[in-house]
């Protein structure tokens, strides 16, 4: 039952004294203890409204349960003397018939265990964390007291605890049907659970908060807090348009909740940060092969999730989140440059909240009218330049599936075929089909790409090389293709300030051309022929002579001769042997 449904049961059964003992169950943190409370609070019934709560957290025996309840009644006899009284002068009487028996029974000084039936009797008594008691205290004790309270003086108990953390679960399943009256299970809703957290921490991105946490399915209370905290600590007070809080509060819900465990059999960390990456994108790839296990089922749960929230990829925002919650430590001045970045980027953020949307319905919507679907996307034509290569892919997939999307669908990637030509940005040679992209796309990345290399260098690749320890698909292309006039023109025509930093460059990759070969193919034997060309060349004056000179320093000045063979291979060595 929902929270508002298992208050009203609780009232019924409160209200019937019949019930001598209620359990309240529920998993850990969805508001039983808050259920309670009101219920007392609003309660017209005096047995209700001063019922005596104790905690069983770290209690070892039943006697120190007492002490507890007794320690509970003490506001209720400073405000009725006569209560205190009565109980006194019950066991004051009681310890006069015992001394009549025996005089050893005058010395018991604990009071608690002769009070405790006097001033229990008739109460109601709330024993809260059961799950949480200490492991000297069994569950059968426990149930043992309120068994004998119940029946010998007339007490009524309400038990609160989290069934999905109980130990010894066997003997309280078999012992709860000998004393329990009425058991209840509380299923608290997300909605509910959202509305007592809002009101105990306040936030202003509230209405963010809990549509990410309602998709999330978070029924736990402190959960629920701790990702309302999450979000005011990393955003502030910052006053954020839609498309952005859209972009980053369902990040933080969503790492905030795996981090403190708030999603049943939920992703990690590591799931939520490769999302949209070559090895998600690969795992989405079918095999044929291999029949989805256990693990497949899980991860296209949380794919599911996560588009459900419209997480399609992650960057340096949901890093930071991460770091924050593993380590405790925050640099606000990190997510002010990003969400500084994103707000320069409002535009960009605002088309992509819409594609999102669209893809959003067009994946989930199965009662929408394809018409109106088709005219949704209209809209994105004029911002289509502003979304990515994969989002506009995905439109255009989709809406080709709609009468009448296919038109739509084109417009909106030859408008972004259009801005990328006209911007000529810059390209991500190393890998830019990590997703399945368009093929009008492709081509038109690959006509930006041939005219990059085309305009690109020898030296430029070079240099590229030397700044980034490393190169890309563009500086092999370029030095694959490279020939020996071009090495010749490159060398000949260097600043001098340029000529050590690419001479002494090409001399290491020639030094070490096995580990280069697969990367540059024949460009270190073209670069020595290039200078081999040089120091013929009888009008290359000193060129030639600084060249020779460098060749000489790293023992390489006698592949300058013409009858030198750079590759090793032809030589005869018979001569040698």
């Amino acid at each position: 039952m929902s929270l508002q449904e298992t208050k009203d049961h609780l009232i019924q059964l409160l209200a019937d004294p019949e019930n001598k003992v209620i359990a309240l169950s529920g998993k850990w943190g969805t508001g039983k203890s808050h259920l309670w409370r009101e219920v007392q609070t609003a309660s017209t019934d005096d047995t209700t409204k001063g019922a005596l709560y104790v905690s069983l957290f770290g209690l070892s025996d039943i006697d120190q349960l007492k002490r507890k309840l007794l320690e509970s009644l003490v506001p209720a006899a400073e405000s009725n003397p006569g209560l205190w009284e009565g109980a006194k002068q019950a066991v004051s009487s009681g310890m006069k018939v015992l001394e009549a028996f025996h005089k050893g029974f005058g010395a018991i000084n604990d009071l608690s265990l002769l009070l405790a039936p006097a001033m229990l009797r008739n109460k109601m008594i709330v024993i809260d964390d059961i799950e949480r008691k200490h492991e000297k205290l069994r569950v059968d004790e426990v149930l043992g007291f309120i068994d004998q309270y119940s029946q010998q003086y007339d007490s009524r108990f309400v038990l609160i605890l989290n069934s999905d953390q109980l130990a010894q679960r066997p003997v309280w399943d078999t012992l709860r049907e000998k004393v329990i009256d009425q058991e209840i299970r509380l299923l608290t809703t997300p909605e509910e659970a959202f509305d007592i957290a809002i009101g105990l921490t306040s936030s202003r991105y509230s209405a963010q908060i809990k549509k990410a946490a309602g998709t999330c399915g978070l029924t736990n209370i402190r959960v629920v807090q701790r990702v309302i905290r999450s979000v005011n600590r990393i955003l502030g007070e910052r006053n954020l348009a839609d498309a952005i809080l859209a972009r980053v509060v369902p990040s933080i819900v969503l790492l905030t909740a795996i981090n403190y465990k708030g999603i049943d059999d939920g992703p990690d960390f590591q799931f939520v940060l490769a999302i949209g990456t070559a090895s998600d994108i690969a795992d989405l790839i079918p095999n044929k092969d291999k029949k989805p296990d256990a693990e497949d089922k899980r991860r296209a749960t949380w794919r599911l999730l996560l588009r459900e929230l419209s997480i399609n990829r992650c960057d340096e925002f949901e890093t930071l989140v991460v770091q924050y919650l593993e380590s405790g430590q925050f640099d606000a001045s990190k997510v002010t440059a990003i969400v500084d970045r994103y707000v320069a980027e409002t535009d960009k953020m605002e088309a992509h909240h819409k594609a999102d949307e669209l893809l959003d319905r067009l994946y989930w919507d199965h009662r929408a009218e394809e018409a109106e679907l088709v005219a949704q996307a209209e809209k994105l034509v004029s911002v289509a330049h502003l979304l990515h290569a994969y989002t506009v892919t995905d439109l255009d997939k989709s809406l080709t599936q709609l009468a009448g999307g296919s038109a739509v669908g084109r417009k909106i990637v030859q408008t972004w075929i259009g801005a990328f030509l006209a911007g000529q940005p810059e390209i991500d040679h190393d890998a830019p089909y990590r997703r399945p992209v368009h093929p009008d796309i492709i081509n038109a990345i690959s006509a930006i790409k041939a005219r990059t290399q085309a305009k690109t260098t020898v030296f430029d690749a070079c240099i590229h090389i030397i700044k980034h320890s490393g190169w890309g698909t563009l500086q092999e292309v370029v030095m694959k293709n490279a020939t020996v006039e071009d090495f010749e023109a490159t060398i000949k025509g260097l600043a001098v300030d340029d000529f050590p930093v690419f001479v002494r460059r090409m001399l290491e990759i020639r030094l070490q051309r096995e580990s280069y070969i697969a990367h540059f193919g024949s460009a270190p034997d073209h670069f020595v022929e290039a200078c081999r060309n040089i120091v013929d060349d009888p009008h290359s004056g000193r060129l030639g002579s600084l060249v020779k000179r460098l060749f000489d320093e790293v023992n390489l000045g006698a592949e300058l001769t013409p009858q030198a063979n750079p590759a090793g291979a032809g030589i005869d060595l018979s001569a040698t042997a």
